[in-house]
């Protein structure tokens, strides 16, 4: 899906765009494409490709885990009844409505209703890569683009599952780690997972809006493809959040992808995520001017910079449908 079939999709969206006149919006490029085969099938696959993952009986991901039920729910309950201030839930927490009503990547109910989200999220982002692959690499990968120096007391901002901070915390044996999410099934099994591997985190149930650390705590913020989850008020006020906890000098960092220089048809794509995989904020993250929210709140430097791992090549810039970038705001 994202090797061949974008390739001949570019080829056949090329050609049609050769009789005329060249798109220069993503509304220019949308019936193009919607005229496309090749993208006609390429959204049936990731529509459906991705609900048989969490859907398709006997072998989905929710069959799966439902199986095992009890057991799951009774062993991330022991592992968090001696957390102590290591996890912190909070069961009256508002939770925000852009957040309470989407089903994220087709995930039924969200990723924090039901007590197996964790694990069903944690198991369905495993499944985005090939069998082969270190799921985990992207995060090794986006730490490879981080100034080369030592910090004390890092925030995953939107720690999921936690593997963001397991690798974090094996590269960086140095940082006192936190973690906050709004998910406590997600929480609940990111501490587990720390506790796997000998590592202690603080993690809270914290909305990125309104956080209850100090000012100036922390000299490194990163998340990992977050700002598209977010609509575009809210994350205007999660930066002036952000920035209130660092440190002066202190960086807010990390990839996201969809803001790119691929051109209106890579965008079009970019954009038809939206419907075809509930990546429900993705149409306004493209247009929203994250290099002046972070200034208007206060953040001193500004870069953007292409995701320079991912960073394609000029046979291979085609064939891409996303387009990475690095973000990092300094206060």
């Amino acid at each position: 899906m994202d090797g061949s079939l974008v390739r001949q999709m570019g080829a056949s969206y090329d050609a049609v765009v050769a009789n005329g006149e060249a798109p220069q919006t993503i509304d220019d490029a949308n019936p193009i494409l919607d005229d496309l085969l090749e993208f006609q099938l390429y959204s049936w696959c990731f529509r459906h490709f991705q609900r048989f993952k969490y859907h398709r009986p006997d072998f989905g991901i929710f069959d799966v885990i439902e199986r095992d039920r009890d057991r799951i729910i009774a062993d991330l309950d022991s592992v968090a009844s001696s957390a102590g201030d290591d996890l912190r839930l909070n069961a009256t927490l508002e939770i925000p409505e852009y957040y309470r009503f989407v089903d994220f990547h087709q995930h039924t109910g969200g990723v924090h209703s039901d007590p197996l989200d964790g694990v069903a999220y944690e198991f369905g982002r495993r499944t985005t890569n090939p069998a082969h692959m270190d799921p985990n690499l992207i995060y090794r990968l986006s730490y490879s683009q981080f100034p080369d120096r030592a910090f004390d007391k890092v925030l995953d901002w939107g720690t999921g599952h936690g593997a963001g901070l397991v690798e974090w915390q094996k590269l960086h044996p140095e940082s006192e780690c936190y973690g906050v999410d709004l998910s406590a099934p997600c929480l609940k099994l990111a501490h587990k997972r720390a506790r796997e591997h000998g590592f202690k985190f603080k993690l809270s149930q914290q909305d990125v809006e309104h956080l209850d650390f100090e000012d100036d705590t922390f000299d490194c913020i990163f998340h990992l493809f977050m700002f598209h989850e977010i609509p575009p008020i809210n994350l205007k006020n999660a930066l002036k959040e952000v920035l209130r906890v660092l440190k002066p000098g202190g960086i807010f960092i990390g990839p996201e992808f969809g803001q790119g220089d691929g051109g209106p048809m890579q965008q079009a794509v970019q954009v038809s995520h939206t419907w075809n995989n509930n990546e429900t904020y993705t149409a306004s993250w493209i247009q929203f001017d994250i290099e002046k929210a972070a200034r208007d709140v206060g953040f001193r430097r500004v870069s953007i910079e292409p995701f320079k791992p991912y960073e394609p090549g000029k046979a291979e810039q085609g064939s891409r449908v996303t387009s990475w970038r690095f973000y990092q705001l300094e206060k």
